[in-house]
């Protein structure tokens, strides 16, 4: 049998070890969360730019560069022919990812 003050001698150091035990699941838990973080930053960065994101000129651009002068006809028709192909393009792209199955 055990006397008392070996069972509050036990109690003490389940209980540290409880504190102890949930203190380390803790810091796991906040240490997965940083790592998901970065990860998900890390695919984020290296994400191809979509159609927003895209740096380049819109043919409305294109137009009033054209109204100032400063494209030629020659300039302007040959940018609204590569803009109007890309547009082509991405619509068709898009196009086949909703028509794709599910994967």
């Amino acid at each position: 049998m055990l006397h008392p003050p070996s069972i509050l001698s036990a109690a003490a150091s389940s209980t540290t070890s409880v504190i102890l035990w949930s203190g380390v699941l803790v810091v796991c838990i906040v240490a997965g969360f940083l790592i998901a973080l970065a990860v998900k930053k890390s695919l984020r960065e290296n994400e191809p730019p979509g159609p927003a994101d895209a740096a380049g000129f819109t043919l409305s651009d294109l137009r009033q560069l054209h109204r100032d002068g400063q494209l030629t006809d020659e300039e302007f028709d040959k940018a609204k022919g590569k803009i109007v192909a890309a547009s082509k393009r991405a619509t068709e792209r898009d196009s086949q990812k909703r028509q794709a199955p599910p994967v």
